[in-house]
């Protein structure tokens, strides 16, 4: 068994399990908390509180401002002499963009049919071909070109990761339902074709983001910081208790609940003295962490968006619906302003994924079809886990 699916299995394991404990331990019953499809809160949310939001307003501003500050390039580079030349270059639209108009023509079928998770699974794969197919008309490469086997192992283990991340844990905490879900399998076949298509998006909408030179470059000359943990396993023990007692406590500890499997996974990582999301930013290269949670804030916002359209103008309930206890104050997109903090752990959480996929392509090294010198970080330098050096 190979060292990367050995630590999916621990951190699936971890996750299925231990908030399992948590409500077991509390005497909780399972009944009340196994719901499948989830189209009811089990208990009532916890009324907004005044100083609970105050404070995540506070924390939220701090954490943009200082994440801004630090990734604030230090020093300017010059541009390169042949970005003139990439910015005027084009690349014939590669043949895969037409499926994109296709599917969105089955995703009007699918709203017709008020099929929302369908349709936002279908829109969200017809938007990660059109982000390939511009990536690659602009640069001559793309996620899809570069690897294609890659890029097809990203559906099923995004599959896999919606289920037991945004369902699973979802169940103890109950900060989502799903309103329109009467019947089981039309709600698992929607969400499934949901949950697939996110992981792929995710990773094009960030090398869709990395294809554009000043954005990339404003991103790799930030603060160099070291390694402040040393340690990962009292990082793996914390995200383990916040699991379990999130369960106990889910109106309190929701939030806990959501970045644990991040910083499980972080914690494994420091602890089998591997690279990390956040290796880069030793020499000051912010651009993998901060461009994955740009695409990641981005699919959430688009995710949501659909979600909120497509229930206005079928005047029926939206696919999903958020209640999140104690928390209020200003919203974008039907979402509280802190609410938008999960974005970056979200998107370290899917980077760890990515990388676990990459095991079966590193005996089979295989040079892309772009330029020399294009203007994009392409997955055979995340595959290695190759940092930039200054």
């Amino acid at each position: 068994m190979s060292g990367s699916v050995l630590r999916l299995i621990v951190i699936a394991l971890l996750t299925v399990l231990l908030p399992l404990a948590g409500a077991v331990l509390s005497g909780q019953p399972l009944s009340s908390l196994l719901i499948f499809p989830l189209n009811t809160r089990g208990w009532d949310p916890a009324p907004i509180n005044a100083a609970f939001t105050h404070a995540a307003q506070l924390f939220a501003i701090l954490c943009i401002g200082t994440l801004l500050w630090l990734c604030w390039p230090r020093q300017r580079k010059r541009p390169d002499i042949a970005d003139g030349q990439r910015r005027t270059a084009q690349h014939p639209w590669p043949r895969f963009v037409w499926i994109s108009l296709l599917l969105l023509l089955v995703a009007l079928i699918a709203i017709d049919g008020k099929a929302f998770n369908v349709a936002i699974g279908l829109l969200t794969l017809a938007l990660t071909l059109l982000l390939n197919a511009d990536t690659e008309r602009r640069t001559g490469s793309s996620l899809i070109s570069q690897r294609r086997g890659y890029f097809l192992l990203l559906f099923p283990a995004s599959l896999a990761a919606g289920w037991l991340v945004f369902y699973w844990l979802n169940l103890f905490i109950g900060v989502w339902t799903y309103p329109n879900a009467t019947e089981a399998v039309p709600f698992a076949l929607g969400k499934s074709l949901d949950y697939a298509s996110l992981l792929p998006a995710l990773l094009s909408l960030r090398q869709w983001l990395g294809s554009f030179p000043r954005l990339l470059r404003w991103t790799q000359s930030g603060l160099p910081i070291g390694d402040l943990i040393q340690e990962g396993w009292p990082m793996m023990g914390l995200a383990g208790l916040a699991l379990a007692s999130a369960a106990v406590w889910p109106d309190q500890l929701y939030p806990l609940m959501l970045i644990a499997p991040t910083f499980l996974t972080l914690g494994l990582q420091i602890a089998l003295r591997q690279a990390t999301s956040l290796s880069g930013i030793a020499q000051g290269d912010w651009s993998r962490p901060m461009l994955t949670a740009a695409a990641a804030t981005l699919l959430i916002a688009f995710g949501q968006a659909l979600n909120l359209l497509l229930g206005a103008l079928t005047s029926a309930s939206p696919a999903w619906t958020y209640q999140l206890p104690l928390l209020g104050g200003v919203e974008f997109l039907g979402l509280p302003a802190p609410a938008w903090l999960i974005a970056l752990p979200l998107a370290l959480l899917g980077l760890w994924l990515a990388d676990q996929l990459t095991e079966p392509f590193k005996s089979r090294p295989q040079t892309p079809r772009f330029q020399p010198g294009a203007p994009i970080q392409i997955p055979i330098t995340d595959l290695l886990r190759q940092q930039k050096k200054p």
